[in-house]
Formats: C-alpha cells, structure tokens, sequence
C-alpha cells in the first residue's frame, strides 16, 4: 500500500485518498474500517480530511466513467500489476474532472506521488502525461459517458433482470451524490421539523439536507432522534413493537433499531456478536436514555432461557442496497461472495425461529439488493422451519406501500427518487405456527 513520503512533513489527503482506493480495489474492505482506523488519515487537519473524503467518494461514485476515460487515453492497457498507479490515475481524474480543483497543483500532486512511491515510479511519465490530457480533453469525453457504466457489470445485469430495465439507470442518478441526512424522531414530527429546518417523510423520518457536525443538531445531546436511513426505519415499524413485549434484537448493533423498539416500551435483549460494536450500541441507548439487555454471543447458536413475543433479524448481508451512502459495497463486494452470505442469513433464521413463542412474530430484513440474500433466503427458510410467512399489509408506512410484493417489501436500487432517495432494502415479517 502507498506510503507518504517520509520527508513530507503533514500526512497527504492525495496520499490517504489512494491509499484508501487500495484497500477497497485490493483487500475488498470498508471504507468505512480504513477512516476510523488509518492513522495518517486520522492525523489530517478538518479541512484536508474533507478533501480526501471528497476525492474517494467522487472516485467511488463515478468509477466506470473514469475508468472509461482513463482506458480511452491510454495508448495500451495498464499492467495487472499497476495497482498503485491506477488509483492515482483515479485519484488524480476525480479531482481533476468532479472536484474542479486547480489542474496545476492536482498533477503536480499526483505525478509527485508516484515518483515517491516503487511501486508506481515505472508509470510517472504516464500518469503526467495521461492527467494532462484528462484536464485538457477528460470533460468533453465524460459527456458522452453514460452514467450507468458506475454500476459494475455483474450488478447492473441482476438489476435489471431482477427489477426491470431501467433500475440501473435509477442507482446510477441515485449514486451520483451523498444521500440526504435522515433523522428518525420519537415523538412530535411536526415540531423537529421545524426546529431542524427538514422535511418530514412518513410518520418517524425528518429529512435534512445537512453539511456540518451532527452533534451540533438540536436535540443530539438530549437524545431526542437517532441517524437512520428512511429505509432502516420500516422494519420496526412493521414490527409495530408494544410496551412490555419481550422483544430480541438480534445482530443488533449499531443499535439504532434497538433504541427505535425500546422507545416504545418493550422489553429490548440486544444481541450481536462484536463487543465493540455493542460499545456503540450502549453509546447510543445512554445518549436516547433508553435501556436494553445487551448480549455479546453468536446468534447463530445463541440459546437464551426465555423466548420472545416478536424477534428482529437485521441480517448481516453484501449491503449492496446502500450504495449511497457507501458506495464502497459496489466494490467490496463481489458476486462470489453472496452464496457465502446468504448460508449465513439462513443460519441465522433458523435459529432465531426457535426463540419465539408460539404465535410469535419475526422481521427478516436485509439491505442488500440481491434476491439470494432476500426473497430466496425466505423460500428456504420456509421449507425448513415452522415460520409461515405473514403478509405485510398493516403498519407498511405510507411512502413505502409502492414496494409491496407477494406479500414482503422489496426497495429496488434508485427508488423514490423525487423525495431524495432511499436504501435498497427487503422486509419480511413470519410467524410461528
């Protein structure tokens, strides 16, 4: 992985960039592990940590394009071994061509780098050369460029086979930009409306168009909302808890589902199998000053002494329907790994069926826009549990009833585009026989 240059006195928010784009292109990580954890990103004064942030998320968002660009100037192809060099090149074109940043100081940047660095010296006559043309040639070939070339191809053919023709045409709009900030408020939509300058969407959801510190917001401190995305929201609202149910939250950190149940006075048990994760969970009850049992164990073999009048899975899944917010998991993610998945998620079921009183009810959902980790998933669990399949048909939130589909929610890719967009997400509700 890159390294900055050891004369260089301050980290570089062009170095941490690329080093970013590796960590998702070779080790196929979140972004998300390399920013909390990369001590030279970490290091960055606010405002060149912004620029960083801006020169990923503008790489990640519109790789096919800039690849496309980079491909056509190119007078052969790249080494496979050019790895270095060929995030540098994106780098370099997504500032150069979305961030509009001063064409001089980007390819001096970036040319300096891969002199710096083994690796990519071999291509630093190349890369000045190709970011050259780029600043000069690069804005009048990206018009041509259709925005559906972001979407890698294995995704963009189970789209639109699985959602129709135009679904990648959708994601693809949808992905261009950082989704809008969603805030999931616990009581007096109207007022939080207004006191946050949002718009309200459903019931629960105020939607801000926010740039800055979330802990700045009124109400942060007093707990009176969490970040959730509209989508995240619906399956508790299916679930439709009540006070003093005995309710299992299971996989359930970061929490924000766990505080939404809580609130409602239901008896919460918080289960997920990452000790530091359930750490961000407790921030989260304490900061809403809510409460919940919290246990760290594996819920695929997790054996509590009670059972439970309603149970949420959250299962843990590719995540390919929140590339918005993350359009990492277009990268990270790759066709091989779903079946993997999905054996898990089936698991995972199983087990929960088995904690449930009888008449009991249980919420699978999961953001992924794959139907192996959805509607599949439901079929086997089906033929292999005593959950029978609860129709969705009350406490489906308003915005969300165009999405019901034998029975379940399916959000595809791209969806409600006019309001600012949602997740990808799938939603069943079972129920023991």
């Amino acid at each position: 992985m890159i390294k900055d240059n050891a004369k260089t006195q301050k980290p570089d928010p062009r170095g941490c960039a690329v080093r970013a784009l590796e960590w998702v292109f070779s080790r196929h990580k979140s972004l998300d592990v390399f920013l909390e954890k990369d001590q030279r990103f970490g290091a960055l004064p606010t405002r060149d940590k912004a620029l960083s942030r801006a020169i990923i998320g503008s790489s990640l968002r519109h790789l096919g394009q800039i690849d496309a660009i980079i491909d056509t100037f190119l007078s052969r192809p790249m080494p496979r071994q050019a790895v270095t060099a060929r995030q540098i090149l994106r780098a370099g074109a997504a500032e150069l061509l979305f961030l509009r940043s001063a064409s001089h100081g980007v390819v001096n940047s970036f040319v300096q780098m891969a002199g710096n660095v083994r690796v990519s010296r071999p291509y630093k006559g190349m890369i000045n050369a190709l970011l050259r043309r780029i600043d000069r040639e690069g804005e009048e070939l990206l018009q041509t460029l259709p925005l559906e070339l972001n979407i890698p191809t294995w995704l963009s053919e189970n789209w639109n086979k699985t959602y129709g023709p135009d679904t990648v045409k959708q994601a693809a709009i949808a992905l261009k930009e950082p989704p809008l900030l969603d805030l999931t408020v616990f009581e007096d939509i109207e007022k939080w409306t207004q006191l946050l300058d949002g718009t309200a969407i459903g019931d629960q959801t105020v939607r801000l168009l926010h740039k800055g510190r979330i802990e700045e917001l009124e109400g942060y401190d007093s707990g009176k909302w969490i970040v959730q995305d509209l989508a995240a929201s619906i399956p508790v609202q299916i679930l439709n808890p009540q006070a003093g149910e005995e309710i299992a939250d299971i996989c359930a950190a970061p929490g924000g589902k766990t505080v939404q149940i809580a609130v409602t006075g239901a008896k919460v048990t918080a289960l997920d199998n990452q000790q530091a994760r359930l750490s961000r969970l407790s921030q989260n009850l304490e900061r809403t000053g809510q409460s919940a049992e919290i246990i760290c164990a594996d819920a695929r073999s997790w054996k509590p002494e009670q059972l439970f009048d309603a149970i949420l899975l959250d299962a843990p899944c590719s995540a390919t329907g929140i590339f918005r917010p993350h359009p990492d998991v277009l990268y990270n993610r790759r066709e091989k790994d779903l079946a993997g998945f999905a054996e898990r998620q089936v698991s995972l079921t199983i087990n929960a069926s088995k904690l449930l009183k009888p008449q009991g009810r249980l919420i699978y959902c999961v953001c992924s826009a794959q139907s192996i980790e959805a509607e599949d998933v439901i079929a086997e669990i089906l033929n292999k549990t005593d959950l029978k399949l609860d129709p969705i048909t009350t406490d489906i939130p308003s915005f969300a009833e165009p999405f019901q589909k034998d029975g379940m929610i399916r959000i595809p890719p791209g969806a409600l585009p006019v309001e600012g967009g949602l997740d990808a997400f799938f939603i069943a509700k079972l129920r023991k026989t």
